[in-house]
């Protein structure tokens, strides 16, 4: 287990009550429902940052998958779920398919 470090911060009472709603409803104590929280929050952000910059052109699909710490397969799926279409033509595609049947 990694070293745990106290962090205070001043929360609103709305934050705290979903924090509070969320305890409950997970039936763990305050301070891992808010870690939990923190954590799905961060994974979201990361997401949209980075579907961004792929719609951008400024990273990959893989690139992003990794920035994101998801599998590729879920990437495509969140791309595809907020309507980003590949730009990859079917001849690139069968290239890159090629290359990694080629690499096992």
């Amino acid at each position: 287990m990694t070293e745990a470090e106290f962090l205070g911060a001043r929360l609103d009472k709305d934050t705290i009550r979903m924090v509070e709603d969320t305890a409950k409803e997970e039936r763990v104590d305050k301070t891992k429902a808010l870690k939990e929280l923190i954590s799905i929050g961060r994974k979201q952000l990361l997401l949209q940052k980075n579907l961004v910059l792929y719609r951008q052109g400024k990273c990959s699909l893989d690139k992003a998958a990794e920035a994101v710490h998801i599998p590729l397969v879920e990437m495509i799926d969140e791309a595809a779920k907020v309507g980003i279409l590949s730009t990859e033509t079917i001849e690139e595609y069968r290239e890159s398919l090629k290359l990694l049947l080629d690499s096992e």
